[in-house]
């Protein structure tokens, strides 16, 4: 399904250097090159903060984290993802709660989410899927008439676009802003 041997061919010199610099320098932790690489994230999406990550299932963890959820608080995301997305939710000691896709995206169906908040409903978790981002200005509405945090994955839709209907754009990164000041890898 995917075909990793000719990407990386396509990039085997800047990797087969990358590498050589990291067994060089036995820089394996906090390197030089990390930092350069968050600094340039945190400019390019104007996030005050940015909070480096081992992984994306460590970022979901730390952002619900954030929000100081009790046990059986519920968070709102989707089954047609990787597990981590919930995966942190249950681990937390939050509970789940499934809206399914949109038939033609794969990201969330934002006609199902309202039905699905009760008093206990934390958080929207959409999961960006196949280079295109969820329905962010309906999840936005959504998440403020509720007041509700937004923390979304964004594992599958590095560099997409996302346009609101009054024309602003927003691109979507590698890593996202979560309260538009912590910045989590995933």
């Amino acid at each position: 399904m995917v075909d990793l041997h000719s990407q990386y061919l396509k990039i085997k010199s800047d990797v087969d250097a990358g590498l050589q610099q990291v067994i060089d320098t036995t820089e394996f932790v906090k390197w030089f090159c990390h930092q350069k690489f968050f600094c340039r994230i945190r400019q390019d999406v104007g996030a005050k903060h940015c909070l480096p990550c081992a992984n994306g299932t460590d970022a979901l963890q730390i952002a619900l984290m954030a929000l100081n959820c009790e046990p059986g608080d519920e968070v709102i995301s989707v089954p047609f993802t990787f597990v981590a997305t919930v995966e942190v939710v249950a681990f937390l000691k939050m509970k789940p709660v499934f809206v399914d896709i949109d038939p033609e995206t794969f990201n969330i169906d934002v006609t199902q989410i309202e039905s699905k908040i009760t008093s206990r409903t934390k958080a929207i978790i959409p999961v960006h899927l196949f280079g295109q981002a969820a329905n962010m200005e309906a999840i936005m509405q959504i998440a403020a008439k509720h007041n509700l945090i937004v923390i979304e994955d964004n594992a599958q839709a590095i560099g997409c676009n996302y346009t609101f209907t009054n024309g602003t754009k927003k691109e979507t990164r590698f890593y996202r802003t979560y309260r538009n000041n912590i910045f989590l890898s995933h």
